[in-house]
């Protein structure tokens, strides 16, 4: 079977076509979403919303587009246990809670100033680092390696040990 020229090179195009096309669909589905990157030892957890959605152990406001950020969780509680663990964080609502290996507790927002990626906690030196740019965030929401210029926004907490209950304002 002889094939001319024109026909093959037909032929090789619609093969090429189609195996960009297949790269371009597999590439905007949604099984091919990026693992956002997590520094060890911290186990992901689904983050949780505030305001009216109701979630096992919260109370209050997580969400900076609802206003003030003011809640309570119960770290007893499914959605929080991981908070009981010296060394791991979780983002809930706008914030990352991070208890440090020393057993204190830090939030600060979750979105690195410098292109909005949510910053993973570095539980070695209590630390918040983005994992797009490599911007380090000192324990207080401080800059401390850029390209990151602005803090992170920092929130007070108090923890009631005998209620296992963190109060974030």
């Amino acid at each position: 079977m002889n094939i001319e020229r024109k026909e093959f090179l037909n032929l090789v195009g619609i093969s090429i076509g189609a195996i960009i096309l297949q790269n371009c669909m597999s590439g905007c589905s949604k099984t091919s979403d990026p693992t956002p990157a997590v520094v060890s030892p911290i186990t992901p957890v689904p983050p949780t919303t505030g305001g009216t959605t109701i979630v096992s152990g919260f109370t209050g406001n997580n969400l900076l587009s609802k206003g003030v950020i003011d809640f309570s969780v119960d770290i007893t509680k499914s959605d929080f246990e991981i908070l009981k663990t010296n060394g791991n964080a979780l983002v809930s609502g706008d914030v990352i809670i991070a208890r440090t290996k020393t057993g204190n507790f830090l939030v600060v927002e979750k979105a690195c100033t410098h292109q909005g990626t949510t910053v993973d906690f570095v539980s070695d030196n209590s630390t918040f680092k983005c994992p797009n740019h490599g911007s380090i965030f000192n324990s207080s929401g401080g800059v401390t390696n850029g390209p990151a210029a602005k803090a992170l926004k920092s929130y007070s907490v108090a923890f009631d040990t005998a209620k296992n209950i963190l109060k974030v304002i």
